[in-house]
């Protein structure tokens, strides 16, 4: 399937296959890269919730409210830990959406000549370079099952760090894709891809907040 040599081609030459993904490429075939960067990681979730429970690592240094609520939200996690990846996949899904529709717009603002069906094939390529995460997640998943805690705390602080390279590259992607598509100057489209980013990403810590609090206070009281 050519979306395998599209992204060896993106990390190899981002110039160029961008350009080439623009002129030949079809929505249906952004779209079909979209979802298997969402699908994938929820496959592989899915996989590591058959593990068993792990309580969060020893907070004694910190106060107990604080450890308490780690407790909880981690049991709570446990307890919808195969629904939370399908939420985790609708939600991924409109934020890629909601990012590509403001870029557009601001583009547009701008000055820009693209479209946005256009524009949003882009953007599913750049979510597709996601997929470079699976093979680790995939040794993540398995330990979660064997549930060796040590192992799987360096191969999750690695695919922290992967992931947030992966996150700056597709930016820079998106940065490129809104030149490339929209005719913009480089500052122009730095300034459309920068501004609904940061929304996005403001959106998303505001909405991990508020399903922490809610785990807490959904979580009933001890048994005294």
């Amino acid at each position: 399937m050519f979306l395998w040599a599209d992204l060896a081609d993106l990390v190899r030459h981002p110039f160029s296959a961008l350009s080439l993904i623009d002129a030949r490429r079809r929505l249906a075939d952004g779209l079909a890269a979209l979802a298997l960067s969402l699908a994938l990681p929820v496959v592989l979730s899915e996989l590591g919730a058959l593990g068993p429970f792990r309580p969060p690592a020893n907070l004694g240094s910190l106060p107990s409210l604080t450890t308490q609520g780690a407790d909880i939200y981690a049991r709570w996690v446990y307890q919808n830990r195969f629904v939370l990846p399908v939420y985790g996949l609708l939600f991924g899904g409109v934020l890629w959406l909601l990012a590509a529709g403001l870029i557009h717009v601001i583009a547009r603002a701008l000055q820009g000549r693209g479209d946005f069906l256009g524009f949003l094939k882009l953007v599913g390529y750049t979510a597709f370079l996601g997929v470079i995460a699976v093979p680790l997640a995939l040794v993540d998943a398995l330990l979660k099952i064997r549930g060796d805690a040590r192992l799987e705390l360096q191969v999750g602080q690695l695919l922290g760090l992967l992931g947030l390279a992966i996150f700056l590259w597709q930016n820079a992607l998106l940065v490129l894709a809104t030149r490339q598509h929209y005719g913009l100057s480089t500052e122009r489209a730095v300034a459309a891809v920068v501004g609904p980013i940061g929304v996005v990403v403001v959106l998303v810590v505001a909405l991990i907040i508020l399903a922490i609090v809610f785990a807490i206070i959904t979580q009933p009281p001890p048994a005294l």
